[in-house]
């Protein structure tokens, strides 16, 4: 009865053990490569955005994609994207000069197959106004991501913020006190601003899908 009761104890821990073994195992992310892959990647786009670098970012998107900025400008191409930062940044009647984007995600990326996945976040970009002005403002970001070649890249992007609260508007119209705008002068810049914001201007209307980044 002494033997009996060794021996079970002794089966008691081996199949413990194995237990452990396997629950340990199941613990393991088999995705795990791809989501430092993925902090790669977002880490590249966010730094290419910072530097204005256009051939960079383009770099981390899919051959067909579509990103949505903030000003809800559609973009399907490297060449919309240069078009939108020149005009966003370098044009005479730019409202920033530079930005500063610091994405995190709020979910590890849920992936659909082995080749796709979703993720969604928030980030605080900080914004230099042409006054030089600095002011930060909170969006909300969405993305798909493709495994093309091997490597995995940013096929759908849209990035938002609550247009009713941002501080960039509010920047903007600052500065147009600033310089001593008339009021009605004024109540039509700041609806064009507001225009320009919500991406209504023209151009902004003609890099819309038919190109497509």
């Amino acid at each position: 009865m002494k033997l009996n009761f060794k021996t079970l104890s002794l089966a008691f821990v081996v199949m413990s053990s194995i237990q452990s073994s396997t629950v340990a195992f199941a613990a393991v992310d088999v995705h795990e490569a791809d989501h430092v892959a993925l902090r790669a990647l977002r880490d590249k786009a966010a730094t290419a955005i910072n530097k204005q670098d256009i051939k960079a970012l383009a770099s981390c998107f899919a051959k067909d994609f579509v990103f949505t900025a903030v000003n809800q400008t559609v973009l399907t191409n490297e060449a919309q994207m240069q078009d939108f930062f020149d005009r966003m940044f370098k044009s005479s009647d730019a409202l920033v000069t530079s930005l500063k984007t610091e994405p995190t995600a709020n979910i590890l990326t849920r992936f659909v197959d082995a080749n796709t996945g979703v993720c969604y976040g928030s980030s605080k970009d900080t914004y230099t106004m042409k006054s030089g002005e600095v002011v930060e403002m909170n969006v909300r970001w969405s993305a798909t991501v493709v495994k093309e070649n091997g490597e995995w890249k940013v096929a759908l992007a849209h990035v938002g913020t609550d247009f009713l609260n941002n501080p960039v508007l509010d920047g903007a119209k600052a500065l147009l006190k600033k310089v001593g705008v008339g009021g009605g002068v004024g109540g039509l810049l700041v609806g064009g601003i507001l225009g320009f914001m919500m991406g209504r201007c023209k151009k902004a209307g003609s890099a819309g899908p038919s190109t497509g980044a």
